[in-house]
């Protein structure tokens, strides 16, 4: 087994950064990869609209040397109400040498924003945050920054001071999450990026193995 499993993370925001991070790290502990072994190194476009257009820069640098410094590169970029599929279409439409990259990307599409990700198990929020109630879980709702404000009202009428909008309690709540193979099939983004993830580090330890 290598001593390290480098992943590259492009990502948008702190609230992505903090879940999508963690969440790596339970799949991984999951498939018995040994701990300590995944090193993190993040990368953040933190560009809102502008992140497929800074993507596609990000991937031309690799694109252009040849050179892959990374074992796995995990893309996260809400799908901002165009849906899971077609948001992960126009990622890889990025990717122009899809050779080079081999079997090396998997692709996080929240749907709408990330946020609904936090609160999809509500035992989790709850104990991962330390308060008795978590945001309902309404219908799909694509208004701008919903979610979020809806997990910022939570926290606020739970008198909790967050300066992060809730990102702050994201490895306490993925720590929680007991299955998060029934999770999944709460939302589509999420049961593609939790079997893909699966798969990527199973293929790592066969590897390794062989």
């Amino acid at each position: 087994m290598a001593d390290k499993i480098k992943i590259l993370y492009f990502l948008e925001d702190r609230a992505q950064e903090s879940f999508v991070t963690a969440l790596v790290e339970k799949v991984a502990e999951e498939e018995s990869l040994p701990g300590g072994i995944l090193k993190h190194d993040v990368r953040s476009a933190r560009g809102g609209s502008r992140s497929i257009k800074e993507f596609m820069n990000f991937i031309s640098i690799y694109e252009k040397t040849g050179t892959l410094d990374f074992d796995l590169l995990v893309v996260a970029i809400d799908g901002n109400c165009k849906g899971h599929s077609e948001r992960k279409k126009e990622l890889e439409k990025c990717i122009t040498r899809a050779y080079l990259f081999e079997d090396k990307v998997v692709f996080a599409v929240p749907d709408p924003h990330i946020e609904r990700w936090y609160i999809l198990d509500q035992r989790a929020f709850k104990k991962g945050v330390g308060i008795d109630k978590a945001p309902p879980l309404p219908q799909y709702k694509c208004e701008r920054n919903h979610y979020k404000q809806l997990l910022i009202q939570t926290l606020k009428e739970a008198g909790v001071n967050s300066l992060f909008g809730g990102a702050e309690y994201a490895e306490r709540i993925v720590e929680h999450m007991e299955n998060i193979d029934i999770l999944d099939r709460a939302n589509a983004g999420f049961k593609v990026f939790i079997r893909e993830l699966r798969r990527k580090f199973r293929s790592i330890l066969t590897m390794e193995k062989g």
